[in-house]
């Protein structure tokens, strides 16, 4: 028979021996006197001179208080004095035997062994064998009486625990884990527990399991409570560990708590509560009971529960607190359990402890009988048990301190003044819970470990230390040491509890060393303790929510002045930290911001708040030299970092932004760490490393290859949203693309040139992101604002399409209850418009790869791009989402987006060809604002290039205004600019795009204009010279096409400037002297132009010329401008382009012979106005109606442009918008009289017609 059937065996005969005698008990049992004697739980002290002392005492009470009918069954006082020193004489003996118990305990080497002991102790047969005392002990034992039926004190109970815990932690990872569950589903270690809480209660332990009960029954029935009902919260909490599941008692709560903890009622309610818990712990407590265990005793038992980690998180169970101990904290009756008083909470205790005891005994029967069924019954509820003995803990803490506050009673100065070797406490009976700033440290990690914390019980805390160490600092007497101010910082860190109380500990920290020299009240810091001390003041830092001016300046300068003490400390002991302080170390500096550059704003690299400091500089060089010290030690021994600590190090390195040598070797040696031992790395792990390693461009391959490999099928529902978002977001930072760009495209690519799923698990690149992209479509209400535009950047970044990822993600943020962008960052929004923009634009890769008659896809250009956004989300869909966009950052002020989000969002409507006017008016306000700043040339030129594209008509001081300002930044230091100076402000498309920009919106300022020359052409006319300036291979066909359309324009709106292209151009100009039909520019820069031919003849195009002709109309389709290079060069006629390739113009429909072009205006020669309150088109006279807005479209910029140069060269150019054409619907009388109208309206043609009749 197997141990833990004998034990359940001698539970069953335990039990039935009390209830043969329990017929004695009648129902009037709660008013029978106590029982004779007096708990051996008095003799429960630490200190045996102490309790023995107290002992005497206690026995004169009672002789005082002996009824005068008692007295008389003595002879003489002398008689009973002698019976009491009989008495003492055996409890002497007993005391022995718990000493000789507490020893035992502590030669135990296993958890079995331990319960083992306890169980044998606690049992009646065992405890008389042990101690030769058959006749005279009680058959009592734990199993049948409360708090261990006097065979084991506080100090044994304690001792247990603690020793349990031990042996938990003290084995490795996966044994801990078997060690623990096999604990946690031994009967004996429920029984163990029982007693603690029963004696925690203050039960008496004389009292039998039955006896304990009727009084129990009695109390409920007398206050009317179901005491069990809303206790069931968490009783799964365990269940899952240790493999069981709860029995058919323990069903689930809903979640709701009972009115038993409902603090509502009248007064008289209230005192009644009061006063029937009060009466039936008087007849359940021991005697001269007012607090069981001792500060210390509270402090391992809380240790170890929370290092067992049975108590249940208060998420789960809700803390237990007694109303009216709030003193002030706003969260105190949150989610609590209140009770009227301790007395309620101790019986709370009991009837839990009395439902594991009745779950136990019949699983006993069960297994006695044979019958079957679910085993582990009781520990939902021993879980809870756990979580009530902790909250009875907390709230005897909170009780005293703030008793003691209120009451103001700084006399108490002798309480902590006592001898050395009792801790700093009273002597004599316990009365009160004490503790000394070592328990204080140890209790919070306790309550901080289990997730059984509140604010009011740390502050209450606190204050109690910081009372005490200022009272040391003026007394004298023991002083408080490193290691508990680390512990209890740490606590509230873990915790997340902020407020006055610790602020007030950060800066007593501060003082303390600062005085000190870096030592603390005369104590050394060791490695661990700055290390933890470090996490912690970052970890709560980083959770203000809300901003206390003063507080936070007292705050910052306190954790400012610790970290520069922890940096000076590892310079010169960073030999003797282990991997984990100094990883440790380094993320608490890099989230505070610790020796940035902007140690007191914000990172120009994030959004992210940095610890302000008061001397930025000093600090940079200090962390400096500390980051410079880790980075060679750790290369040294970097494979004892463990994964985490590998993750942790290189995340703070890259945060801080430190980029030197030693820096990199260390990045370097991470990457191979990675790469070696991936599969030692959890998934944060994975994806910050990554993050960390794409951030300073350590691009291994093998490293960012390894970590992608865990992102596959298998694995991806263990990350969770951030660490995908984080590896494929450095992917594509660090550009592994994956091999199959074309894999998830539906919309273009046929399902026959996509890869095959056994071909995509190829390729672990591709298979991250299709992973990645099947959670994000899976759950994407798990994935924060942040996630989700990180994903989105990503996969529009490396270049990959996947329409339904991007439209399943549109209707999460702006369908049928969408998130909507109202919590999005700026940058969020602007990342975001960017990615679906980009989306739709890479549809001119797809086109180029597989050919335009291989894609699902008609158009080319700029159409294409739009059309594509279409398909892929939905015309209605991809509106909507740009307008919610744009309407967000209106309601959120433009002020707070960066320019290079304002750019990054302009750019995106400007190439869908959205416009929303009320935005774009809000950029134009932002930029003439923000021109005292210094703008990078990609910011201008994208803005400028979005708001020309988009026909956006800003005003023309707007344009004046940025001309000065690009002319400042071109020239510098200098007088005027040069090549070299304007090369470090913008690169050669970007030039060429802020030239066609003015083209377009008319104005040519002259300082601008011929800078813009320079920085395309020099003054050398040298095109190797300018290459090596810029660093480029050459001007692309695209800026060589815009080049030549802003020089007509020019040369026909500004002759006064004189600018011309150079001598022979293109020849030698273009990139590595190819010829021009290269690929037209590369990534975000890809037709953002707008300038290049797409000679196509469209279905529209055919049907109207074929009208035309059947009118009178003589024309030809797609007529070419006649190319200056077929006329004489020498030509000065400003018609006259000069030497340029073919195909420089284009009309529609013209008849040469009158110079009368037509222009069917297809949808990619218009914007879609989307917001509501649209800007009024002004029309000059020169354009007239044929450009006013007509209902939600607008010419776009380029057919502006395009009509002012043919109308510069002789044409007489007309516009027939595609839908008026398409609204005929194909009847031919009506196409006829429509065209005859058009044509109609124009003189030339009308006079033709007459003339030929």
């Amino acid at each position: 028979m197997t141990a833990t059937k004998s034990i359940f065996i001698a539970l069953l005969i335990c039990c039935i021996h009390y209830i043969k005698v329990a017929h004695s008990f009648t129902n009037t049992f709660t008013s029978c006197p106590p029982l004779k004697g007096s708990s051996p739980q008095t003799l429960a002290s630490p200190t045996l001179t102490r309790l023995r002392v107290a002992e005497a005492e206690a026995e004169a009470t009672a002789y005082k208080k002996t009824s005068q009918k008692q007295r008389q069954k003595y002879k003489s006082k002398q008689s009973y004095k002698t019976e009491a020193k009989h008495t003492s004489k055996k409890r002497g003996a007993a005391f022995g035997h718990l000493r000789v118990f507490n020893s035992k305990l502590t030669q135990c080497n296993s958890a079995s062994e331990l319960l083992a002991c306890f169980m044998d102790q606690t049992s009646a047969k065992g405890y008389a064998e042990r101690y030769n005392d058959v006749q005279s002990t009680p058959l009592t034992s734990a199993a049948t009486h409360l708090a261990g039926a006097t065979k084991a004190n506080s100090v044994n109970f304690s001792t247990c625990l603690h020793r349990l815990a031990r042996f938990a932690s003290n084995t490795h990872h996966n044994e801990e884990c078997d060690e623990r569950k096999q604990t946690l589903s031994d009967p004996r270690f429920a029984l163990l527990l029982c007693s603690v809480a029963e004696m925690g209660a203050r039960a008496d332990p004389n009292l039998s399991v039955l006896e304990g009960k009727a009084i129990l029954d009695q109390w409920e029935l007398d206050s009317m409570m179901d005491i069990d009902e809303g206790m069931r919260v968490a009783d799964d909490v365990l269940s899952d560990v240790v493999g069981m599941s709860p029995g058919a008692d323990s069903s689930r709560s809903d979640g709701v708590l009972s009115s038993h903890y409902d603090n509502s009622g009248s007064v008289g309610d209230i005192e009644r509560r009061k006063e029937l818990g009060k009466e039936a712990m008087r007849r359940l407590a021991a005697p001269n009971k007012m607090c069981a265990f001792s500060s210390r005793e509270c402090s391992n038992i809380s240790w170890a529960l929370a290092k067992i980690r049975v108590a249940p998180p208060s998420n789960a169970f809700p803390l237990g607190r007694v109303a009216g101990m709030d003193d002030g904290h706003e969260d105190y009756d949150k989610d609590r359990r209140l009770f009227q008083s301790l007395d309620e909470m101790s019986l709370d205790i009991l009837s839990s402890t009395l439902k594991v005891r009745t779950q136990l005994l019949e699983e006993a029967r069960k297994r006695k009988t044979g019958a079957s069924g679910s085993s582990g019954t009781w520990i939902p509820e021993l879980s809870r048990l756990a979580g009530k003995l902790m909250d009875l803990f907390a709230v005897q803490i909170i009780q005293e301190y703030a008793s003691r506050r209120r009451a103001n009673e700084n006399s108490a100065i002798d309480e902590f003044n006592a001898d050395s070797s009792n801790g700093g406490r009273k002597t004599g009976i316990r009365a009160e819970v004490s503790f000394n700033p070592q328990e204080m440290a140890s209790a919070l990690w306790a309550f901080a470990k289990s997730q059984r914390a509140d604010s009011t019980l740390f502050s209450a805390v606190a204050q109690e230390l910081i009372r005490q160490t200022e009272l040391m600092k003026k007394e004298g007497g023991m002083k408080p040491k490193p290691q508990e101010f680390s512990n209890t910082l740490w606590a509230f860190a873990t915790a997340g509890i902020r407020g006055n109380a610790q602020v007030s500990l950060t800066k007593l920290m501060a003082d303390a060393m600062d005085d000190g020299g870096g030592q603390f009240f005369g104590g050394y810091f060791k490695p661990q303790e700055f290390s933890n001390s470090a996490w912690a003041l970052a970890t709560l830092h980083s959770k203000r929510t809300h901003t206390d001016s003063n507080l936070d300046v007292v705050e910052d300068d306190a954790v400012v002045r610790i970290l520069r003490w922890v940096a000076k400390n590892i310079q010169q002991r960073v030999d003797e930290y282990k991997p984990q302080e100094l990883s440790n170390t380094v993320w608490a500096c890099a989230t505070l911001g610790f020796g940035y550059d902007e140690s007191s704003g914000t990172n120009a690299h994030n959004d992210y708040v940095h610890v302000a400091s008061d001397s930025p500089m000093e600090d940079k060089e200090l962390m400096y030299d500390t980051l410079e010290t880790i980075a060679e030690n750790a290369l040294s021994r970097l494979e004892k970092f463990k994964a985490q600590e590998l993750n942790n190090l290189a995340w703070g390195f890259a945060r801080l932004g430190h980029r030197t040598l030693k820096a990199d070797k260390l990045f370097k040696g991470i990457a191979g760490e990675l790469s070696q031992r991936v599969h030692q790395f959890k998934p944060q792990d994975v994806g910050t490393t990554l993050w960390s390693l794409a951030t300073v461009e350590c691009h291994d391959s093998e490293a960012f290859r390894a970590g992608a490999s865990r992102l596959n099928f298998q694995q991806i529902r263990l990350f969770k949203p951030q660490e995908m978002s984080n590896a494929v977001w450095a992917l594509a930072t660090a550009g592994f693309a994956p091999k199959y760009t074309h894999a998830f495209d539906t919309t273009l690519v046929p399902s026959n040139q996509r890869p095959s799923m056994s071909d995509i698990k190829k390729d672990p690149f591709t298979e991250c992101f299709a992973a990645v992209a099947g959670e994000l479509m899976r759950r994407p209400q798990e994935f924060k604002d942040q996630e989700l535009k990180d994903v989105l950047w990503a996969f529009s970044k490396i270049g990959i399409r996947h329409p339904s990822l991007f439209k399943r993600i549109a209707e999460r943020i702006v369908g049928p209850n969408g998130r909507t962008f109202s919590t999005f960052s700026p940058q969020g929004i602007g990342n975001t418009v960017w990615s679906y923009a980009r989306q739709a634009q890479l549809s001119l890769d797809v086109i180029d790869t597989l050919g335009l008659g291989n894609v699902k896809v008609g158009t080319t250009g700029r159409l294409a791009v739009y059309e594509t956004s279409c398909l892929d989300v939905g015309e209605d869909l991809i509106k909507l989402l740009f307008v919610k966009a744009a309407e967000a950052g209106i309601d959120m002020g433009l002020d707070r987006f960066k320019t290079q989000d304002l750019s990054n969002t302009c750019w995106a409507y400007s190439t869908l060809g959205l416009l929303h006017c009320g935005f774009f008016q809000e950029v134009e306000r932002q930029i003439m604002t923000r021109l005292r700043q210094t703008l990078c040339g990609q910011e201008i030129a994208n803005i400028l290039w979005a708001f020309a594209t988009l026909n956006a008509q800003p005003n023309p001081a707007m344009v004046d205004t940025l001309s000065s300002h690009i002319y400042a930044l071109c020239r510098g230091k200098r007088v005027t600019p040069n090549e070299v100076s304007i090369s470090r402000i913008f690169k050669r498309q970007e030039i060429a795009n802020v030239a066609w920009s003015c083209a377009v919106l008319g104005s040519y300022p002259e300082p601008l204009m011929k800078t813009l020359y320079q920085g395309m052409f020099g003054t050398r006319n040298d095109p190797q010279f300018m290459k090596k300036i810029f660093g480029d291979t050459g001007l692309q066909k695209s800026s060589i096409m815009t080049m030549y359309y802003v020089q007509y324009a020019a040369d026909v709106e500004a002759p006064h400037l004189k600018l011309s292209l150079p001598k022979g151009f293109p020849n030698g100009w273009g990139e590595d002297d190819s010829n021009l039909s290269a690929k037209c520019m590369e990534d975000d820069q890809k037709q953002t132009s707008s300038s290049m031919l797409q000679l196509t003849v469209s279905k529209l195009q055919r049907e109207v010329s074929e009208t035309m002709t059947q009118i009178g109309f003589d024309n030809v389709l797609e007529y070419v401008i006649d190319t200056p290079s077929k006329r004489d060069i020498d030509n000065d006629d400003p018609n006259e382009l000069p030497e340029n390739p073919d195909e420089f113009l284009s009309i529609d429909i013209a008849n040469v012979e009158t110079r009368l072009g037509v222009e069917v205006d297809g949808p990619g020669h218009f914007v879609r106005l989307i917001d509501s309150a649209k800007k009024s088109h002004s029309n000059d006279d020169v354009h007239g109606q044929q450009f006013a807005d007509r209902g939600d479209n607008r010419v776009n910029g380029p057919t502006l442009l395009k009509h002012r140069l043919l109308s510069a060269l002789g044409w007489n150019i007309i516009h027939i918008p595609y839908w008026e054409y398409q609204n005929l619907g194909g009847d031919k009388d009506e196409e006829l009289a429509y065209c005859q109208d058009v044509l109609g309206r124009n003189s030339c043609f009308t006079t033709e017609k007459k003339n030929a009749q």
